[in-house]
């Protein structure tokens, strides 16, 4: 098996190959292209013709990752992009108290709209005079009001928590 120490007179040739055809420093892009995928060519290569002249049949052959074929005398020679910035973080903003007790009331008012029935004849509503058809349509009208109020109630909920919380902030915020 070949040592690490065996690439490295390589490795330069690869290194003095890419800084020649791109100058010096390398970008990132050129260093992985011309320099790594390089190494790991003739890292391949190389072990494939010892295999076959052990004799040895070769289906499937694992190369290493690029990263093992980074050397840290290739660091001088190879510029990388710039970090990005640490973004600047905005504190948090919060609705008030004020706005979660509109959106409390207004969702109120919409499902006090749907909880009233349709019909209000019992007998009617359960399609006994109204026919087949005209009880499709209620029932069907039915069946889309509850679901509205369903969503509805979810809303409610969750104003509600808005609420209590918006509250509860503001009460800690008068205190200090």
């Amino acid at each position: 098996m070949t040592t690490t120490s065996e690439y490295t007179t390589a490795s330069d040739n690869f290194l003095n190959a890419a800084l020649t055809e791109h100058g010096n420093p390398l970008t990132g892009d050129a260093y992985l292209e011309h320099v790594l995928l390089a190494r790991q060519r003739a890292w391949s290569e190389q072990h494939t013709a010892t295999a076959e002249g052990e004799g040895l049949t070769i289906r499937a052959m694992w190369t290493p990752l690029l990263a093992d074929f980074v050397l840290d005398a290739d660091i001088p020679y190879v510029r990388l992009p710039d970090p990005e910035p640490p973004r600047s973080t905005s504190p948090r903003k919060y609705r008030p108290a004020s706005y979660w007790r509109i959106r409390v009331e207004k969702i109120d008012k919409e499902m006090q709209a749907l909880s009233t029935p349709l019909i209000n004849d019992r007998a009617a509503a359960g399609g006994a005079a109204l026919g087949v058809k005209r009880t499709r349509r209620v029932a069907s009208r039915e069946d889309s009001r509850l679901a509205r109020y369903t969503a509805l109630q979810r809303r409610h909920l969750h104003a509600q928590r808005m609420l209590r919380a918006a509250e509860a902030r503001e009460a800690h915020h008068t205190m200090l």
